[in-house]
C-alpha cells in the first residue's frame, strides 16, 4: 500500500511540475504580447542633430581572418558620417593573419579612422572591451562581433535612439542566417520578448552583434564586467538598474551568422553566460537589496525564473513521469506518448531543446564559466 501511495504521489507531482513548466512561460508570453501595444512607452526619438554624436565602434578580434575584411567594409558603408565615428580593434593574439588583413584594408580606406590595439594574448572579451574603452574618444560606445553584419541604417538608428535622455543603451534585433529550423523558431519567440520588454522598460538580454551605450553611464558602472560572460546583457542591466532604459527597437537590425558545426556547443556557451547574468541579478535583489525600477524588476524576475528555474521543472517532471510510466501509471504513459508525438511540431521541439540546453549550461557553469572560449567558425 505504501508503494502504491508513493507512486500516486510521484504521478501527481510529475504532472504538476510539467503543467507549471508550460503554463508559466505561456502567461509571460501573453503579458509580453500586451506590452507590444505600449508603443508610446518606448519614448520618441529626438533625431540626430546637424553634428551627430561621435561614436567609438569596438571590435574585439581573435583569428577573424575569414570575416574581418567584410566586417570593416560593412561598417565603412554605414549611413553615418565617417568623420563622426572611429573604429577600435582590439586583437587578442590572432595567429591566422587577421592583423595583416586589417592593415591592408586600412591602407585602402584613408577616410575612416581605424585604430588597432594588440593585446598579444587572450584575456577574455570583456578585458578587450575595457582596453578599448580606455582609449576611445566617443560619447557613444558601440561594441560589435566581427562575425556579424549590420544593415546600412543599423548604426544611425541605434544612435538616434540614444539621443533620447531616458535611453542609456540600445541593442539590435537579430536576423539569423541559418538552415536550422530550431534556431529560426527560437529567434521568432525570443525576438518578440526582447521588443516587448523594451516597450515596457528594458530588454532583459542584449546582443553582441550591436550593443550601444552612453559612455558616461559605462564609466559610472566601471566599464564591462570581466567576471561573467554576458558582458553585453549585464552592462545593459546595470544601466537599467540606474533608471535608464536599455532597449531593442524594431528598426535596429543585424544579421547573425549561426554556426553549422559546433552549433550545440555554441548554444550551451551562450546559455551559460545568460545564466551567470540572471544569477548575478538575483544576488543584487535578494542579497544586496538593491532598489530597481519597478518595471525592470518585474521583467528580470520573470526572465530569471524562465532561465534558472523553469527548465529544471521540465527535467525533474519528465524523470518522474518516466518512473511512473515504468510502474504502469496510465496518465504518465499517455503523456509520454503525446509528448513524443508533439516533437514533430517545430515550436514544441524547439522549446524542449532550449530547456535541455539551459539545464546543460547550468551544470557546465559549475566547473567552467567559458569566459575565454574556443572559437567556433560560422
Amino acid at each position: 500500500m505504501n508503494m502504491v501511495r508513493l507512486l500516486m504521489m510521484l504521478e501527481g507531482l510529475s504532472i504538476a511540475l510539467i503543467v507549471m513548466h508550460f503554463i508559466t512561460p505561456s502567461i509571460y508570453y501573453v503579458i509580453a504580447r500586451g506590452w507590444l501595444r505600449l508603443s508610446s512607452k518606448t519614448g520618441s526619438r529626438d533625431g540626430l542633430t546637424t553634428e551627430p554624436p561621435f561614436v567609438s565602434i569596438i571590435i574585439p578580434t581573435y583569428n577573424e581572418a575569414k570575416v574581418i575584411t567584410q566586417k570593416l567594409s560593412n561598417i565603412y558603408l554605414q549611413d553615418y558620417p565617417r568623420d563622426r565615428f572611429e573604429v577600435i580593434i582590439v586583437d587578442s593574439g590572432s595567429t591566422d593573419g587577421t592583423m595583416d588583413l586589417i592593415r591592408e584594408w586600412v591602407k585602402g580606406h584613408g577616410d575612416i579612422n581605424v585604430r588597432v590595439i594588440e593585446e598579444g594574448v587572450r584575456m577574455g572579451k570583456a578585458h578587450a572591451l575595457n582596453t578599448a574603452l580606455r582609449n576611445a574618444k566617443g560619447d557613444i560606445i558601440v561594441i560589435t562581433d566581427a562575425d556579424s553584419t549590420w544593415l546600412r541604417d543599423s548604426l544611425r538608428n541605434a544612435v538616434t535612439w540614444l539621443v533620447n535622455d531616458c535611453v542609456g543603451a540600445v541593442s539590435c534585433n537579430k536576423v539569423p542566417r541559418t538552415n536550422k529550423d530550431v534556431e529560426t523558431e527560437y529567434r521568432n519567440y525570443y525576438g518578440l520578448l526582447r521588443i516587448a520588454e523594451s516597450r515596457k522598460f528594458s530588454s532583459a538580454i542584449f546582443h553582441g552583434e550591436l550593443a550601444a551605450f552612453k559612455r558616461d553611464l559605462l564609466e559610472k558602472i566601471g566599464g564591462f564586467p570581466t567576471d561573467l560572460g554576458a558582458d553585453d546583457s549585464h552592462t545593459a542591466g546595470l544601466i537599467s538598474m540606474m533608471g535608464y532604459r536599455a532597449i531593442i527597437p524594431e528598426d535596429v537590425k543585424c544579421i547573425e551568422y549561426v554556426p553549422s558545426k559546433g552549433y550545440w556547443t555554441w548554444r550551451i556557451r551562450r546559455a551559460q553566460h545568460l545564466i551567470q547574468h540572471f544569477l548575478r541579478f538575483l544576488r543584487y535583489v535578494l542579497i544586496d537589496g538593491r532598489d530597481l525600477p519597478r518595471d525592470y524588476r518585474q521583467i528580470m524576475l520573470y526572465e530569471s525564473y524562465l532561465h534558472l528555474v523553469n527548465p529544471w521543472l521540465f527535467v525533474v517532471g519528465l524523470v518522474l513521469i518516466i518512473i511512473s510510466a515504468i510502474h504502469g501509471a496510465l496518465i504518465p504513459i499517455a503523456l509520454l506518448l503525446i509528448g513524443a508525438a508533439l516533437l514533430v511540431i517545430k515550436i514544441f521541439r524547439t522549446w524542449v531543446m532550449t530547456q535541455v540546453i539551459l539545464v546543460a549550461a547550468a551544470i557546465r557553469n559549475l566547473w567552467n564559466k567559458e569566459l575565454v572560449w574556443r572559437k567556433i567558425e560560422k
